[in-house]
């Protein structure tokens, strides 16, 4: 049996309008974030919610995507697929991360699995969105649909198709996007992207 997986990035907030670094910070979507969202479902970009099982992070931000779409449908919350927690970088620019050594190193690609002071491990992170990632596989429905963080679906996507070799970076879905996955026999077979016109 087929089933279909569904990874949808919460809308813009004032971290990704201002282009900032942040995850544990629990952020609401900006006003035109939201109405973002809401001309996306109008344009019929999302998935229907009928018969699926709904989940979110459980943060503010995915719950006030999540309302956007689906309006007060009944869903779950999975703690585990909350964003990662940078630490001393929360809230920092690009440019004031840049400027520390430790923050130079990662964003020059030097140091690919790195380990935010204060914040999530590399390796603790994939295995806190692994133990999510599984809860929503074992779902007992052909359709599941999560409204979740761009680092979160980057880190599913790349445990999922790791033959791929893209990075984290690479697989980051714009606010309002992410992916349809198939799985098949328990295998992810396929990825389609869910994505705004402009972007296609």
């Amino acid at each position: 049996m087929e089933r279909k997986l569904y990874l949808i990035r919460h809308g813009n907030t004032e971290g990704t309008e201002r282009k900032l670094f942040y995850g544990s910070t629990d952020l609401p979507i900006t006003q035109s974030g939201r109405q973002e969202v809401e001309a996306m479902r109008r344009r019929g970009l999302y998935p229907e919610s009928e018969a699926a099982a709904l989940y979110t992070s459980g943060m503010l931000r995915t719950e006030q995507t999540f309302e956007a779409i689906y309006g007060e449908r009944p869903h779950g919350r999975i703690p585990d697929l909350r964003e990662i927690e940078i630490g001393i970088f929360e809230m920092k620019t690009f440019d004031e991360v840049l400027a520390t050594p430790l923050g130079s190193r990662w964003l020059k690609g030097e140091m690919p699995e790195f380990d935010f002071p204060g914040g999530d491990s590399y390796e603790g992170f994939f295995r806190r969105v692994n133990r999510g990632l599984e809860t929503l596989l074992k779902e007992d429905n052909p359709r599941v649909i999560a409204v979740l963080h761009g680092a979160v679906i980057s880190a599913i996507m790349e445990i999922l198709f790791s033959g791929e070799k893209k990075n984290i970076f690479d697989w980051t879905p714009s606010p309002g996007c992410g992916y349809e996955i198939h799985i098949k026999n328990g295998m992810a077979t396929e990825h389609l992207e869910i994505a705004a016109e402009h972007e296609a």
